[in-house]
């Protein structure tokens, strides 16, 4: 009998695709991703389905939709039957050890429900909401190194920090006054080490290790504060257009405030900071392969690195994820699976995070026995050549009451969604267009082929295009949105 492959899952968060050396990115610092897509496969084309955490790490987990899953926005509960379906209990149930590590983030249900046997550093959950750094025994960690971490404060953050955050010289990104040795990061990774020490001998294992940077607040470590070298860094195609060139509910929100007082400089350095926790990342990932190594568990592991989102980082001057940003920067996120068999080979095929439970139990010969809307690109790894299984990828995304975060993990019906209240935007990516249907707003279409891609309100030559996209996302919502899709078949 073949050995049986254990199977580790390196999430990050808040990391878009352009971000590491091996997607072009000549800042970066990622060196280990980079070792493992040289030898690995490259995913040029994966994204999320919901640019937001709750909903996307649901739809990673359970491998369906998030108008299948319910967590149509961050803190809406899970669906009640579902709380105990997913890709932790399918391998579970194929004998493996199941470990979780880290931001959890999935509404109504607990690692230990979603078929985790072993689950450290999980965030404390404040009323009603899983809090992604507020991991009551890191705080204690901190405290006992004597930092004082501001009570409450679910980032973290010290004084020296929040004052730093603020400094106008340096607003919205500060160096950390916790040193790297304590800061989450590592610890999490010691966390993580040390859960592999508990895995029985005698079965593979399955582990999830999700980390919270590379997300905001921008308070990083040294030396990460300044590893990059700023002159490499270079400000999105569309920082000079500013967010007036996009639908007012977007040019309007707080994603075109946040950052408003900054300068080509600032914001330079802000994505310095940034790039400095997707640093940190990488070198949590290259500490669990070295350990991976040393036990001589590193020839029978999959490894797959991925984040559940991405951010605008200067886009259109807008910054984070949300509701409102079905833009690229958001929605398309890394993916490298490095294989024990090797074969290195790049695809740029479209996948949604929907695939890549079904993609990683057929790579570890797991069954799952429960409906999904994911599809398998196991025939992908190390195959440059194998033929793409979906012509498009669609995102969907509710804001309740006008308001995504006015929640605290209670479940709601999606098919109570009331268009006078509340507010829908769906969105199709090819290869080559990027089509996005706001249901309070005008909708925009970018071809990604043109000298200048980003989105615009569609012309006028462009009916019969917008027509044919309007009806696929139809086609795909009906089930659940008949209104919505009734709306998109009206004639442009």
């Amino acid at each position: 009998m073949t050995e049986r492959l254990n199977v580790l899952v390196v999430l990050s968060d808040e990391q878009s695709w352009d971000t590491l050396g091996c997607t072009g990115n000549a800042a970066a610092r990622t060196p280990h991703v980079d070792e493992l897509a040289a030898g690995g496969t490259v995913f040029d084309g994966l994204f999320t389905p919901f640019p937001l955490c709750c909903p996307s790490r649901t739809s990673l987990i359970t491998s369906m939709m998030p108008r299948h899953h319910d967590v149509l926005g961050n803190w809406r509960g899970i669906r009640p039957e579902l709380a105990e379906r997913g890709i932790g209990a399918d391998f579970a149930a194929a004998g493996y050890h199941t470990i979780y590590c880290g931001k959890w983030h999935l509404p109504g249900t607990i690692p230990s429900r979603m078929g985790f046997a072993d689950s450290v550093a999980i965030p404390a959950v404040i009323n009603g909401k899983d809090r992604g750094r507020y991991i009551e025994a890191y705080r204690d960690h901190a405290t006992a190194q004597g930092y004082e971490l501001v009570e409450g404060n679910i980032e973290n953050l010290t004084a020296a920090d929040l004052a730093g955050l603020r400094d106008p010289a340096t607003a919205h990104r500060t160096t950390a006054a916790i040193e790297l040795g304590d800061f989450l990061e590592p610890w999490q990774t010691d966390q993580f080490i040390a859960s592999l020490d508990r895995a029985p001998d005698d079965r593979p294992w399955f582990a999830v290790c999700s980390f919270n940077a590379p997300h905001f607040p921008f308070a990083v470590p040294r030396p990460y504060d300044t590893l990059i070298d700023r002159t490499k860094i270079t400000l999105p195609s569309t920082w000079h257009l500013g967010p007036d060139v996009l639908p007012a509910e977007v040019g309007r929100s707080h994603f075109a405030d946040k950052l408003g007082d900054l300068d080509a400089a600032g914001w330079i350095d802000v994505i310095g900071h940034y790039y400095g926790l997707c640093s940190l990342v990488d070198d949590q990932l290259g500490r669990i392969v070295a350990e991976l190594r040393r036990r001589g568990e590193l020839e029978r592991t999959i490894i797959v690195y991925t984040s559940d989102h991405g951010d605008l980082m200067g886009a259109f001057r807008l910054v984070e994820k949300g509701h409102l940003l079905h833009y690229d920067e958001a929605m398309r996120v890394p993916l490298v699976i490095s294989h024990p068999d090797g074969g290195a080979s790049r695809n740029d095929a479209l996948l949604s995070m929907v695939d890549l439970g079904p993609t990683l139990a057929e790579l570890a010969g797991v069954p799952i026995e429960r409906p999904t809307d994911g599809l398998s690109y196991a025939s992908h790894v190390g195959n440059a050549d194998a033929p793409d299984r979906r012509a498009h990828v669609t995102g969907e995304s509710l804001l309740w009451d006008l308001d995504s975060e006015n929640a605290a993990g209670q479940h709601r019906d999606p098919a109570g969604f009331d268009p006078a209240t509340d507010a829908i935007n769906l969105s199709i990516r090819t290869r080559t267009l990027r089509y996005n249907w706001r249901s309070r707003d005008r909708d925009e279409l970018a071809d990604l082929a043109a000298p200048d891609p980003h989105p615009q309100a569609p012309r006028d030559d462009q009916a019969a295009l917008v027509t044919q996209l309007r009806h696929t996302l139809a086609d795909e919502v009906d089930d659940v949105f008949p209104w919505a899709a009734d709306q998109l078949r009206q004639p442009v």
